[in-house]
């Protein structure tokens, strides 16, 4: 297969803009050392080595400097050469005032443009050795040229070469000026790109949250939902084993539930729940966990709490509930819960065991006659507990 062909490489825009002002500034020096040469009985050599520097010198480095790696770097060693070129030619010809003055100060301003004052003293050292090449060839000789012809070239010369290296900045600088722009409206174009990107992100963070709620939240009660419980148990035994803290959980129960449904719509019946569950959460400690297990069913996990406090803060709950009937017109007037409690560590040290004995004081509970708190006895619960059937929490973790 054959390469494929490559763009040809770009030279660097200085070496074009030299080129031009080089091309036109040779021909007018090409001009005024002619008329200073004229008549001196110069060679043919001579003049043939005069339009070779001048009329075709400059498209010979022109064309070196596009064809170099660094086009940039060729360019400013094509300005030394320059210097060092005139120089000889200023020399050999007798160091006339005009024309001596002329290419050096062109000379050194190119280099001053290119390289600040390390081109001025490469330009100043580069004429230096220029001229004592020139004088070392064809000896010392000082012909102060003062023709008004070659004054005058040699002032339109200058004119023209400054108003040449004016424009050329002013254009540099337009372009500048236009790059600068185009990268400041990209740069807001970038920040509002950012802002946008970063309100896009916040807004995914949080509708992450949102849905991180949601996935454990229980939708009607506003609680955790049995998911979230699963999650959080084992990490809440581990920490309390770890500190040495005890664990309360309650299975909490709404007694005949199914005849406040029947009874009053499932509207209130879902109205019930909810009131439960503001019940609940509004008592609860920042380190409780309040979860509607299902149905009617709902968990308190109270890290910390001891066994003396545990009955204490089950029968605030259902005393609460209970008033709650009373004092509002659109509820049953007759609420009650049964309350199952069971503690780590006394009666367990697993979740599935705590739910379990929990289970079995909610049942005891409620086949006891409702609208109490039990709190597990193991010394009870092997005599007069057939395996336990109402809440089947183990079952559901």
């Amino acid at each position: 297969m054959p390469p494929t062909p490559t763009a040809p490489r770009q030279p660097h825009w200085i070496v074009r803009a030299h080129w031009v002002m080089r091309s036109v500034s040779f021909v007018n020096a090409f001009a005024f050392f002619s008329i200073h040469l004229a008549g001196r009985g110069y060679a043919t050599w001579v003049w043939l080595l005069l339009a070779l520097q001048f009329l075709v010198y400059p498209h010979l480095i022109y064309r070196r400097a596009c064809r170099a790696e660094n086009s940039q770097r060729a360019e400013l060693q094509n300005l030394v050469l320059d210097c060092f070129l005139m120089a000889i030619w200023a020399s050999a010809t007798g160091f006339p005032l005009w024309i001596t003055f002329t290419v050096l100060i062109s000379s050194a301003i190119n280099n001053a443009i290119s390289q600040g004052y390390r081109g001025i003293f490469l330009a100043l050292g580069a004429f230096g050795l220029g001229t004592a090449l020139g004088v070392g060839i064809g000896g010392f000789q000082l012909i102060p040229e003062d023709n008004p012809w070659i004054t005058g070239l040699c002032v339109f010369g200058l004119s023209w070469y400054l108003l040449g290296i004016g424009r050329i900045a002013h254009t540099r600088a337009l372009l500048l000026r236009t790059v600068r722009e185009h990268l400041k409206q990209r740069e807001q174009e970038l920040r509002q790109a950012n802002d946008s990107l970063q309100q896009q992100l916040a807004e995914n963070l949080a509708l992450q949250r949102s849905l991180h709620e949601q996935a454990n939240r229980d939708a009607l009660t506003g609680l955790f939902n049995r998911r979230y419980l699963i999650d959080t148990f084992e990490r809440e035994l581990a920490r309390c084993t770890r500190e040495g803290q005890p664990l309360c959980l309650m299975l909490i129960d709404v007694d005949h539930f199914k005849l406040v449904n029947d009874g009053h719509g499932h509207q209130v019946g879902d109205l019930v729940l909810q009131e439960l569950g503001r019940l609940l959460a509004g008592e609860a400690r920042q380190q409780d966990v309040a979860c509607r297990f299902g149905g009617e069913e709902f968990v308190m996990l109270l890290p910390g709490l001891p066994e003396s406090a545990a009955h204490e803060r089950a029968e605030q709950w259902r005393r609460g509930f209970s008033e709650l009937g009373q004092v509002r017109d659109d509820l049953p007037g007759t609420l009650s819960l049964s309350i199952g409690v069971a503690l780590f560590p006394t009666h367990g040290a697993t979740p599935e065991t705590l739910l379990r004995v929990a289970d079995q004081a909610l049942y005891k509970a409620k086949t006891g006659g409702r609208n109490r708190v039990v709190i597990h006895d193991p010394t009870e619960a092997a005599a007069a507990m057939p395996a336990p059937q109402p809440t089947a929490c183990y079952d559901a973790l």
